[in-house]
């Protein structure tokens, strides 16, 4: 197969494919020549994914360099192997170096390959000499050295031909695998997510108008219960209203014990300052603090749930703290502050 070469990084675009027959392997070889990696720009990082793409569907990668590693380029081969890739490190241009200089080379490379690659995973050829000049002048083009390549190759495919396409093709069942766990793990938090939002409010419009000074966020721990019984449904779980309950109980006092209930008001109190009555304002911050707590404590539940009811080894406080550290950023603040105010302040006007 021959494929376009330049000295400038970038001359391969996209993919090139091209069918490669050795001597003596009844198996036709496929090869796909794909974009560098490290190239500038954001087409070079896109043309960087799709080599990715297309490595890790790959039996057999020719990681080629043309000189020692660049940290950037050890990390993708490390990632590679780490995904259960079989490689060969190709040292391309070797007819540049001088033969001692070259075997310096070759042996540094394979020293930072080891033990990923064995010393024969790692071989040096020149895809396009440089031209040589004649005597009586002019330039004679060399005919490109890949035979270091084809006899690595060769012996692979004899030896390990068929595993490394059966080590393939079970990296890419287990990939498939991954993809739909990960795909059923973004529907349900889509699933949980709709539960808590729509909780987060009924437990507001509970605390807004209820008359009781201060804010009693375990008077919430009935909404909340039923809001854990939902959650557990998402994720393949039964869990009673009373277990729902008790969990209800035991995430709201973790949350008055870490202070975060006050930590929440003194938030949503800068968030929600208006020109309304004080009473009315006084409501609203309380329905607000009991939405915010009440989302922290789902977020909080889906963790439990997602870990298969399970706190982890920092227990339940830990988890809360934080879903509670995560949920403080700026813009899912401002957010829930803009929808707090649309949905709890008309709350507690039909109230004053």
């Amino acid at each position: 197969p021959v494929g376009e070469v330049g000295a400038a990084m970038g001359t391969t675009q996209t993919d090139q494919t091209y069918t490669w027959q050795l001597p003596k392997i009844s198996r036709q070889i496929q090869l796909i020549d794909t974009p560098g990696i490290a190239e500038a720009g954001v087409a070079g990082t896109e043309r960087e994914q799709a080599a990715r793409e297309t490595a890790a569907g790959a039996d057999l990668i020719f990681f080629v360099v043309d000189d020692d590693l660049r940290q950037s380029e050890y990390k993708v081969l490390q990632g590679l192997t780490t995904m259960g890739k079989r490689l060969v490190l190709v040292l391309n241009k070797a007819d540049r170096y001088p033969q001692a200089d070259l075997e310096i080379l070759l042996e540094k490379l394979r020293s930072r390959v080891a033990p990923t690659l064995s010393p024969d995973d790692v071989v040096a050829v020149a895809a396009l000499p440089q031209p040589l000049p004649q005597v009586g002048g002019g330039w004679l083009q060399m005919r490109p050295n890949l035979l270091p390549l084809k006899a690595r190759l060769a012996d692979l495919l004899r030896q390990d031909g068929e595993t490394l396409i059966a080590d393939n093709l079970l990296l890419q069942t287990q990939q498939i695998g991954n993809s739909a766990r990960q795909l059923i793990d973004s529907e349900r938090q889509a699933q949980a997510d709709a539960i808590i939002d729509r909780y987060q409010w009924l437990g507001a419009g509970a605390i807004a108008v209820t008359p009781l000074p201060g804010l009693d966020f375990l008077a919430t721990a009935a909404i909340n219960a039923q809001m854990v019984v939902e959650l557990s449904k998402v994720y393949g779980f039964e869990v009673s209203l009373e277990e729902g309950k008790a969990l209800a109980l035991s995430v709201a006092k973790t949350l008055t014990g870490l202070g975060l209930v006050k930590g929440t008001v003194d938030i949503l109190a800068l968030g929600l300052q208006t020109n309304l009555a004080t009473m009315v304002a006084g409501r609203a911050l309380k329905g607000a603090s009991g939405a915010y707590l009440t989302r922290i404590a789902g977020k909080s539940f889906v963790e439990y749930f997602r870990q298969n009811q399970n706190w982890g080894d920092g227990g339940m406080g830990v988890v809360v703290e934080q879903q509670f550290r995560l949920n403080q950023r700026d813009v899912l603040m401002q957010a829930f502050i803009k929808e707090a105010i649309s949905r709890v302040i008309p709350l507690t006007q039909e109230q004053s």
